[in-house]
């Protein structure tokens, strides 16, 4: 994956337990709202790729997909 090209991301739900990890390492991308609820970019600034990279990685339930956009 070119990490400095645009990453789209999606979250698959049904396996979100809604952790956290991804807010602490992209805040700027992942956000648990009072309701509980994930809200995420799903387009972030490439500048933001490899903290997308990271929290992806955290995630303990995989639930975090990134793919680049020119694949």
């Amino acid at each position: 994956m070119d990490k400095a090209a645009p990453l789209s991301i999606s979250v698959d739900n049904q396996r979100c337990h809604r952790y956290g990890f991804c807010q602490s390492e992209a805040p700027d991308v992942f956000q648990l709202g009072e309701d509980g609820r994930l809200a995420y970019r799903q387009s972030p600034e490439v500048s933001r790729n490899l903290d997308v990279i990271s929290a992806a990685r955290s995630c303990p339930m995989r639930a975090i997909e990134i793919v680049g956009k020119d694949s």
